[in-house]
């Protein structure tokens, strides 16, 4: 605390002068600290780089210029050969033997004991025709890059702390005669203007921040003046409308109440279409869906009655024979045969039918009402991807879905199919319009005790001036064309006011458009509640 305080006491003892003066030495000291030694380290890297690199091509020289001398045997033309790289004064010795006997066959290495190192070494095969005949280590000393890198550093520190003088007198120098010195100018003007001297005008002949400021100073004094001869003014007129002020306010809250009033009606009234337009809006969902489930049950149902017919007519042959006496082992055989393959045939269409009208029935439940119940979130949209399957295949487009079947919600399985059907619907008309092939994929992931639902598909995308109203009701690209405009705002009505979750968009046009559904795993409210569409609180 008494620390804090110290610092509070610091801070305001400083004047703008000592701060310009203090952050133009940390700014550019601080930097220069940081900078300054990971310069030279970089120079030194540099440097080590070139020498190891330098160190690698002089015996790459030698393993060339050594294959012949060493081939022939003579030492002679060896040793004046290897003097090219000798004459380098990084070289301390040059050693060469012949392989596979290991003996010496030159060695230069007079500089040695001259040079304090450290050294490094390395050895390359010297080969003739293919064939390794030798090994050359040439061994380099480091005094000369310690010095060269001791050099560099002295040089480069001076070139910076000149550098950061100058710059410092510099910044300084520019910072008293175009800040420090009108600052000053304008906080006496300032003061004038606190203390209230408004006759005196206040004028800084400058094109920068500080000359605007002075023309803001300048606009506040002359606006001031004008609105203290107003004050005078209306101070006049408050006291003669003081006898009436009582009257009006009455005559205000009188209308305040009557406008209040039909606000909370046209409320109700909203509320009201709403919940309408959203039990529109489902049960047109449903009908469409009933018409896809009939679709679907005139194929199975069909190839059922067509097996049927023949098993009949199958019988009546058999009974026709039975009757005249005819009848073979092998037509009864056959006929078995037949009776068995109509009864397969008849069971599996049945059961495709049975089971399509169970997962109707669930749906058309939970789409016609808004009931509250547990279910499996993979389930419930597996169902409702099979009714929605009839529509799609229509198209080139499908449906892809990635849902954990461990997840399990305690919630409205009719508004989230609504939601589903709504965002498929949305792809299908817009995002996936005049393409070839297309594809939308829901996902899920549990976070805690919310649901994180990704429905996302790889159309066109949406504009970037639209995606922020693509949630307004009414508000339709397809306007005279069959859209009405309501599907994604009763979407958004139904995650935020139903499920008590969140929706996010996110569009890059011609990619595709992504929706983002956080829902809680345990929908907020009564879990009694009926038709929360109808009683959101």
């Amino acid at each position: 605390m008494r620390f804090q305080q110290l610092l509070a006491a610091l801070r305001s003892r400083i004047s703008l002068r000592l701060a310009i003066i203090l952050a133009v030495i940390f700014g550019l000291t601080v930097p220069a600290a940081v900078l300054v030694p990971y310069q030279l380290n970089t120079i030194e890297e540099a440097v080590r780089s070139k020498n190891k690199d330098d160190h690698e091509r002089l015996v790459g020289i030698l393993s060339v210029i050594l294959s012949e001398p060493l081939w022939q045997i003579t030492p002679e033309i060896a040793n004046i050969s290897s003097e090219v790289v000798y004459s380098d004064p990084r070289v301390a010795s040059i050693e060469v033997i012949t392989l596979p006997d290991r003996k010496e066959f030159i060695k230069n290495d007079t500089r040695r004991h001259t040079q304090k190192g450290p050294f490094t070494s390395k050895t390359r095969e010297i080969t003739h025709g293919g064939q390794v005949i030798g090994e050359v280590r040439l061994t380099l000393a480091e005094d000369l890059l310690q010095e060269s890198l001791r050099s560099d550093f002295r040089r480069y520190m001076t070139t910076a702390a000149l550098s950061l003088i100058l710059a410092i007198i510099f910044i300084l120098m520019v910072l008293q005669w175009r800040l420090v010195k009108p600052v000053k100018i304008l906080m006496e003007k300032s003061d004038r203007l606190a203390n209230g001297e408004l006759n005196e005008p206040i004028a800084l002949n400058r094109e920068d921040e500080l000359g605007h400021l002075a023309n803001s100073l300048e606009a506040t004094r002359q606006a001031l003046q004008h609105s203290f001869g107003e004050l005078e003014i209306k101070n006049q007129q408050l006291l003669e409308y003081s006898g009436t002020l009582e009257s009006k306010v009455r005559q205000r809250t009188q209308e305040l109440e009557s406008v209040n009033q039909n606000l909370e009606a046209a409320l109700h009234n909203v509320n009201n279409a709403q919940a309408e337009l959203a039990r529109v809006e489902r049960m047109a969902a449903l009908g469409s869906m009933v018409a896809g489930v009939a679709h679907e049950l005139n194929t199975p149902l069909g190839n059922c009655l067509l097996v049927a017919s023949t098993l009949e007519e199958e019988t009546r042959r058999l009974l026709k024979m039975v009757e005249e006496g005819q009848i073979r082992r092998s037509d009864l055989t056959r006929y078995a045969e037949t009776a068995l393959d109509s009864t397969k045939l008849l069971l599996r269409g049945l059961q495709q039918s049975a089971h399509l009208v169970g997962d109707f029935k669930q749906v058309a439940v939970d789409q016609s009402s808004a009931q509250r119940r547990r279910f499996g979130l993979l389930v419930m949209l597996q169902e409702l991807s099979a009714l929605l399957h009839s529509s799609l295949r229509k198209t080139p487009f499908t449906l892809e879905l990635d849902i954990p079947a461990d997840i399990e919600m305690d919630s409205y399985p009719g508004p989230l199919g609504q939601v589903f059907t709504n965002l498929v619907n949305n792809s299908v008309i817009h995002g996936l319009e005049g393409k070839s092939s297309g594809q939308m994929r829901c996902s899920a992931e549990r976070m805690g005790d919310y649901v994180m639902l990704i429905f996302s598909d790889n159309g066109k995308g949406i504009p970037p001036d639209i995606v922020n109203r693509i949630f307004e009701p009414f508000f339709t690209t397809k306007f005279g064309q069959g859209g009405s405009g309501l599907g994604l705002s009763i979407t958004f009505n139904m995650i935020t006011n139903v499920l008590g979750g969140n929706i996010n968009v996110s569009s890059i046009p011609d990619q595709g458009t992504q929706f983002e559904i956080r829902l809680p795993l345990i929908a907020p409210g009564d879990k009694e509640s009926k038709d929360p569409l109808l009683n959101p609180d």
